[in-house]
């Protein structure tokens, strides 16, 4: 009954390419935490993680073929930028598309700690494709996923409505703080929509939904803070069962937000109402 309702959950989210962490960890145990997931097709997989930096990030995967049929599991890697930027990721054998001989099973480990594709900017996605069989072996099946910074992506909306003005309760023209938000995020493609509309239970949602799935929030450190994550705050005093504010992080310590008095923009952070910071990230996955 379990199955049955893991498999039902998994297919109506679109992510039946995504293993759970859970999954994940157990199949291809990662050195290090961070965002994964397991892509597989007929007898290929890959076990991909990133952890997202400023200028760079921290790409680790590993591939294998499960079976032996014949034919050899591939995988390519590319990142995605917000403004739709793309380069690929190049292989130690110095290819775009690492492929291992078939029966060989479980590959080493490969990636690069400070991965910066071709100077593109920062990435806010990444699109993987793991098939079953070269070209010249004749692939029988391909498949897609993809791991999202939808926080970087989320920013880029937001910096578009640079000038707007004030608005309580407001998703546009005007906004709100998490007005804001929650119109930025809404114009991301393929973001599943944030199910909560206030600050406070933007706060609560972050701090309740930390399992990896097609969205889910990571607790940011604020020494670790990057362009996009959102911050909470507290403006009436430090409780933080009483969030009043929620801002986009926008670097060197200020925030992109909508503030009462003045039109959308950035400004300087509220260093001392901080209550929490959190990056949303998700994952889809397709058959091709």
């Amino acid at each position: 009954m379990v199955s049955a309702i893991v498999a039902f959950v998994t297919a109506f989210w679109g992510l039946a390419a995504v293993a759970p962490a859970a999954q994940a960890a157990e199949a291809v145990p990662f050195p290090v935490p961070g965002q994964e997931v397991v892509v597989g097709c007929g007898h290929a997989e890959a076990a991909v993680q990133v952890t997202w930096g400023v200028g760079s990030l921290s790409l680790r995967y590993r591939l294998r073929d499960t079976a032996a049929d014949g034919r050899s599991p591939v995988l390519r890697i590319s990142a995605v930028t917000a403004d739709g930027a793309t380069a690929d990721h190049v292989f130690d054998n110095g290819t775009i598309a690492s492929a291992r001989t078939a029966g060989e099973g479980f590959g080493p480990w490969g990636g690069e700690d400070d991965w910066n594709p071709g100077t593109i900017g920062a990435v806010a996605s990444l699109t993987i494709k793991v098939s079953n069989g070269t070209t010249a072996e004749g692939a029988l099946c391909t498949q897609h996923a993809n791991l999202y910074n939808w926080s970087r992506l989320g920013l880029r909306n937001a910096y578009e409505k640079e000038g707007a003005p004030y608005a309580w309760g407001g998703e546009g023209p005007g906004y709100d703080c998490s007005g804001l938000v929650y119109a930025s995020y809404d114009e991301v493609a393929g973001f599943p929509g944030w199910p909560v509309r206030s600050a406070q239970a933007m706060y609560d949602w972050a701090r309740t939904h930390t399992g990896q799935d097609r969205v889910y929030a990571q607790q940011v450190p604020y020494s670790e803070l990057e362009e996009g994550d959102l911050v909470f705050y507290d403006t009436d005093g430090g409780d933080d069962g009483n969030i009043t504010y929620v801002a986009l992080y926008a670097g060197d310590g200020t925030v992109f937000d909508a503030r009462l008095g003045t039109p959308v923009g950035r400004h300087a952070g509220w260093v001392n109402f901080r209550v929490g910071a959190y990056r949303i990230l998700g994952a889809t996955g397709w058959t091709a």
